[in-house]
């Protein structure tokens, strides 16, 4: 808008000096074309509307050299004209600085080959030289003057858009770090919310699936066998159900962290085999584990983690498959010196999944269809969970599956190889446990009296002698006047918590092993009992013989 109010000024000027002519006319059309510029650059046509202000800027230093003649110094209208490119044009258009320049240089040529009669509108007389030199520089310091108040102009409302912006940015952070902390404050809860109802809700099952194993391994008739079957399985999927809810509680948190053991790797898979393969001949389903003999024994990695993975992925299996196989296979893809990538592959002759539905099972409290949940149960979050799971392995799962003929669900792991010689394996025979004399007895400490009668009657059947305490402060006397083998101690108690405890008897008897007896699962309870002086930690509800072999490794050393 400045170039168009010099450029009218301009033609005034001119008009004046050279009267009414098309030349003293054509610094109106200037004006014209410099406000057209504007407008396209205020459109986005940035180096449109640059190139035009330099082609003006061109033919203006053309015809005035043309007009005055030679001598009027076009050499010297140039070189501040050369320096407009480098304002106007940034250096990643340099390619254009370089065009401008050179249609200068062409400019001028023309200039000098034409004798200065390139684009001349006349001959007009010279006015008198001072008075075109005032003119002129009146005309400058008028258009410094109008650019430095812009400038000016314009900076005020920079700064005041600035301090606005600000201030906005100010409300905006304190209101992000407001919504951070409420959001930080829910999470806790949440995670607080779940343990606790974790614990409320597994302590409970704990008696039912405890008091029912007791049951089953007595003599009892089919029809109570099958009552207490039904039981039994029905507890261990609730159990299911709360593990899932709470895993993934752990997953979205990130307070799940990948173990690096070594393990047998075959006999892990042979139990994951076994232990399903009851539910799978429930329904009279054939279940083949197919494990390639290529495979080393000893692998180092997480093997909890492994087996949620695939306990996951077959249990859906054999959920959503009522005739027909299930068959699991695992076969070397790859092996290096001291590394190995398995493959993983389940395959079901289930429902199957839509296309369209493929990568949407894997969404939290997601299944294929609605009716399924309704018809199968299940929280739809056990594949949410296993691609977790898998990310944290930095793998990813492919799933294979069509409407009525079954799914294939494939993933692969890489596992360091600990025993590179053993390569062939064979069967583990399962030995049957000759249980010791144990002399000393352990005391168990627990504030609930369904779970001290429930481990009372497990170590009744074992013929292990202990002694119960309900609180804290009676298991610190107990400790302080018995010899005691092992002590089991409940986490949550009122009063002294089994923390507390533990540590006021380490204080005592610092060589009798405590070991953790809870229903809390929660990650941080986890890391606070490995911090407290417990040796191990026994989850509730147990299985009565992985309950057992824990006892014994440390009732036998």
């Amino acid at each position: 808008m400045v170039a168009s109010i010099l450029a009218s000024l301009n033609a005034i000027g001119m008009l004046n000096f050279y009267g009414y002519s098309f030349f003293s006319y054509f610094g109106f059309i200037i004006a014209a074309i410099f406000i057209l510029c504007y407008v396209i650059n205020q459109r986005g046509y940035h180096l449109l509307a640059k190139s035009i202000v330099l082609l003006i800027f061109n033919f203006a230093v053309i015809n005035i050299s043309s007009t005055q003649g030679e001598g009027s110094g076009s050499v010297l209208l140039y070189f501040p004209l050369m320096s407009l490119y480098f304002l106007l044009l940034e250096w990643k258009e340099l390619r254009w600085i370089f065009f401008w320049c050179l249609v200068s240089v062409i400019g001028f040529l023309l200039l000098e080959l034409s004798d200065y009669q390139i684009l001349k509108f006349g001959d007009f007389e010279k006015p008198e030289p001072k008075l075109v030199f005032l003119f002129n520089l009146c005309l400058t310091l008028l258009g410094q003057f109008i650019v430095m108040f812009v400038f000016i102009k314009v900076t005020g409302e920079l700064e005041s858009n600035m301090q606005t912006k600000t201030d906005e940015l100010r409300r905006t952070l304190h209101h992000l770090v407001d919504e951070k902390e409420k959001a930080e404050k829910a999470a806790q809860s949440r995670s607080l919310f779940l343990s606790s109802m974790s614990h409320e809700m597994r302590t409970p099952l704990h008696s039912i699936l405890g008091y029912t194993n007791l049951i089953l391994e007595e003599d009892v008739s089919p029809e109570q066998r099958e009552i207490l079957s039904l039981i039994e399985f029905s507890s261990r999927n609730l159990l299911v159900l709360i593990n899932d809810i709470l895993e993934f509680n752990k997953l979205e948190a990130g307070k799940i962290s990948i173990d690096h053991l070594p393990f047998d790797f075959p006999l892990l898979l042979q139990k994951i085999h076994s232990s399903l393969k009851l539910q799978a001949d429930e329904k009279n389903l054939e279940f083949h584990l197919e494990l390639s003999e290529a495979i080393p024994r000893q692998l180092k990695g997480d093997p909890s983690k492994l087996t949620q993975i695939l306990f996951n992925l077959l249990s859906n299996a054999i959920k959503f498959t009522e005739k027909g196989v299930i068959s699991f296979k695992i076969e070397v893809k790859k092996r290096w010196e001291s590394f190995i990538c398995l493959e993983f592959s389940i395959a079901d002759t289930g429902i199957g999944i839509p296309k369209e539905q493929h990568d949407l099972i894997f969404e939290q409290f997601t299944q294929a269809d609605a009716s399924i949940s309704r018809k199968f149960g299940g929280t739809g979050l056990g594949l949410s969970i296993t691609k977790k799971i898998l990310d944290l392995f930095q793998s990813q799962i492919h799933l294979e599956s069509e409407p009525g003929k079954g799914s294939k669900f494939t993933f692969q792991l890489n596992f360091p190889v600990v025993d590179t010689e053993t390569n062939l394996w064979e069967e583990v025979e399962t030995k049957e446990v000759i249980l010791p004399n144990i002399q000393k007895p352990i005391l168990v400490v627990d504030d609930n009296e369904m779970n001290l009668r429930l481990v009372s009657q497990f170590f009744k059947k074992w013929k292990f002698p202990f002694l119960v305490a309900k609180s804290g402060e009676s298991a610190y006397e107990i400790a302080k006047a018995e010899d005691l083998s092992l002590i089991l101690m409940d986490l949550q108690m009122p009063g002294w918590d089994g923390f507390y405890t533990t540590q006021k008897i380490k204080e005592t008897k610092p060589e009798v092993p405590v070991l953790a007896l809870t229903a809390d699962v929660n990650e941080d309870a986890l890391q606070k009992v490995k911090d407290s002086g417990f040796l191990d930690i026994i989850y509730k509800p147990f299985q009565p013989k992985e309950f057992q072999n824990i006892l014994l490794q440390y009732l036998t050393k």
